[in-house]
């Protein structure tokens, strides 16, 4: 039984291939993180077996994993934000635009950067 929506994420073989200092494992962990949260965003569905959905991470694409803990380490939260129902955007975000996010009932997914963390921390 088929199931989609189907993600294409743009700039994750370049988030992938800029690895810098990081470890490919924590790089591998953040898209991991991407994909889990835009499947919260578009559940599994038989009728949207053959539908595709962009995913769009512009924002992080040169960012090292610790520039990307750094923020969230600031109060910034990192977010795929749903803009409408083929296209998402990893976004970095205040709590003061969350606040509006969620008055508006946009559609969000707050990423979970704790699979990128040092192990010391």
């Amino acid at each position: 039984r088929l199931e989609g929506p189907a993600f294409l994420v743009y700039y994750g073989p370049a988030f992938l291939q800029n690895l810098g200092n990081d470890a490919p494992a924590k790089r591998l962990s953040v898209l991991a993180e991407i994909y889990r949260s835009a499947r919260q965003l578009w559940p599994p569905s038989v009728a949207k077996a053959a539908v595709n959905v962009i995913i769009r991470i512009d924002m992080i694409k040169t960012l090292s994993v610790a520039d990307m803990i750094e923020a969230t380490l600031g109060g910034d939260l990192w977010m795929l934000v749903k803009h409408n129902e083929s296209e998402a955007f990893v976004e970095r975000s205040s709590k003061k635009k969350l606040n509006k996010m969620i008055a508006t009932s946009q559609g969000f997914q707050v990423l979970d950067l704790s699979c990128a963390l040092p192990y010391d921390m």
